[in-house]
């Protein structure tokens, strides 16, 4: 995994949001969901990233994050170029990655207090969530049982209230990183030996499955249409932080149930990045660690973003840390 890229998106205050092809786009400024999923990945891969990047990217997110830090608990979420924040507060996905990146970055730093004390008052204001995305990111790494309740009871009323003999989902509408929903109430259910989460969970991820994997490939649900019950799926355009929900998902699923269908679709949800897709185009290069912002109709999206170098980035550890690259 080649860090070069990455190293180009790395801005004065954190990682560029957008480019224009391969050239940081400082006029979209920053985000702080690229500043969590860079951290996570800084913080996973620290053995493997050479030490002046890693170091300095793990300080320019965390300072990130600790200036968008507010006292309810929420986080601001868009920058601009010169550091002015674009937003009062920001959205709920925006809390549910960053406490997500705190958990892992305390894990490693245990005696980061002031990290301890934003996670509890982001804990706090987890459990006023009502967005499924949301309580799933923070899910996945938590240790607190209140919120692994909390996100549990919100996903199953959600199934309850949607599925069908048909629709076995959590919302009416499929749309972005869907694998995170079921990849979270795996670990939810796990963590509290709940039989109907993991009956859910499996079932979910492998309705999923059933509509993201095609002709010996993954595609995933495309951003100009979704995925709207009584539907059928949008086509393009395929985003890399979809293929890689879908790696982590089936990672954890098949690390929680061994069966080996979960272990198949993660190393086919990888591939998608290296030419195993709709195209038979790489996303992502590995002779440059540049990774396109999407596949679209007509091929490749030539822009390469912080989001979709950082999936790849996520999907990749996922798989090696539990040693199943093998590609």
């Amino acid at each position: 995994m080649r860090f070069d890229y990455l190293h180009t998106m790395l801005g004065p205050l954190g990682v560029w949001q957008h480019a224009n092809l391969r050239t940081p786009a400082p006029e979209h400024g920053y985000s702080i969901d690229d500043q969590a999923r860079a951290l996570i990945v800084a913080t996973l891969a620290r053995e493997q990233m050479p030490p002046a990047l890693q170091g300095v990217l793990c300080d320019r997110c965390m300072r990130y994050v600790r200036s968008a830090f507010l006292p309810s608990g929420r986080v601001r979420n868009f920058r601009s170029a010169q550091g002015r924040w674009l937003e009062s507060v920001g959205s709920d996905d925006a809390l549910g990655r960053t406490l997500w990146a705190l958990y892992i970055w305390v894990k490693h730093h245990p005696s980061d207090r002031a990290a301890r004390n934003m996670i509890r008052r982001m804990e706090r204001a987890m459990m006023e969530v009502h967005s499924p995305r949301a309580l799933a990111f923070a899910a996945l790494e938590t240790e607190n049982t209140d919120l692994l309740h909390h996100v549990l009871n919100k996903l199953l009323a959600g199934f309850r209230h949607y599925s069908d003999r048909e629709w076995h989902w959590f919302e009416p509408v499929v749309t972005y990183e869907n694998a995170r929903l079921p990849q979270a109430l795996f670990v939810a259910a796990h963590r509290l030996h709940h039989t109907e989460g993991l009956e859910v969970a499996h079932t979910t991820l492998r309705w999923l499955i059933g509509h993201t994997f095609s002709d010996g490939h993954f595609r995933p649900i495309g951003n100009h249409g979704w995925l709207v019950k009584g539907g059928t799926p949008a086509r393009w355009d395929q985003q890399p932080v979809d293929a890689g929900a879908m790696v982590e998902a089936c990672t954890t699923a098949y690390l929680l149930s061994r069966e080996p269908l979960y272990r198949e679709k993660a190393l086919l949800a990888y591939e998608w990045y290296l030419g195993r897709n709709d195209h038979g185009l790489k996303v992502y290069e590995p002779e440059t660690g540049f990774c396109h912002d999407a596949l679209t109709p007509h091929g490749l999206n030539l822009n390469g973003g912080a989001e979709s170098i950082l999936s790849y980035m996520l999907a990749h550890l996922a798989l090696q840390r539990h040693g199943l690259l093998s590609l």
